[in-house]
Formats: structure tokens, C-alpha cells, sequence
């Protein structure tokens, strides 16, 4: 799932989808008409990777991404966040940063009781 911050991003967001298509690797664009970005997240929420773009990964030819268990990872560049997950497509690995990355929760686990 490919998502930008506001519509200003939705161009280059749209690229990156093509890009990762190119690839054989399956995304899809969720565009600010389709509601806050808080709103696309938590729809998204069971995709296994979410790439963020905002103003200051525009800028800078990066991508935030956000994982499943609600990690966020430091932008990369989109370059190699497509090499990497290419490569872990053909291996059928799936730990996107083969387990060299660093990642931050954004929310406590939400307990369930019974």
C-alpha cells in the first residue's frame, strides 16, 4: 500500500506504485480523496508493508515505511527499499529489511479482554 500525505505527493506516489508494478511486486495507491491519512493507515492496517510519502521524503527521494506489528522505519531511499523487497520476493522471505533494520512502534498493543 502506497500512501501520500497530501495531494501535493500523490504524483510521485503513484510513480513508485508503477515502479513496484514493473517489478511484479503488488501495490496499490491509497490518494488523500480516499480520507485522512490516519484513516487510509488504519484501513491498510493488515497490509504488510504501508510506504508513506510526505513532503520531506518528496524532497528527498525517500520512503517512510510502516510495517504490519505497527513499526515504523527510518525513510529509505526508494531505490533501495525496491531492491530489497525484489530481492525478498524471489527468495519468499518475509522480513523486508532481513532483519538489519531498526524500527519504532507508533502505539502500544491494544490488549484484548476477554
Amino acid at each position: 500500500m502506497a500512501l501520500s500525505v497530501s495531494g501535493a505527493e500523490t504524483e510521485q506516489v503513484a510513480g513508485l506504485v508503477r515502479r513496484c508494478r514493473d517489478q511484479g511486486i503488488r501495490a496499490e495507491l491509497a490518494a488523500p480523496d480516499e480520507g485522512s491519512l490516519g484513516a487510509r493507515v488504519r484501513a491498510a492496517r493488515l497490509v504488510p508493508h504501508q510506504a508513506a510519502i510526505g513532503p520531506r521524503e518528496a524532497a528527498a527521494g525517500l520512503i517512510a515505511l510502516r510495517l504490519r506489528d505497527g513499526r515504523r522505519l527510518d525513510p529509505r531511499p526508494a531505490d533501495e527499499v525496491l531492491h530489497r523487497a525484489g530481492r525478498r520476493i524471489a527468495s519468499r522471505g518475509v522480513d523486508l529489511l532481513d532483519g538489519t533494520g531498526r524500527g519504532r512502534r507508533c502505539a502500544a498493543p491494544h490488549k484484548v479482554e476477554a
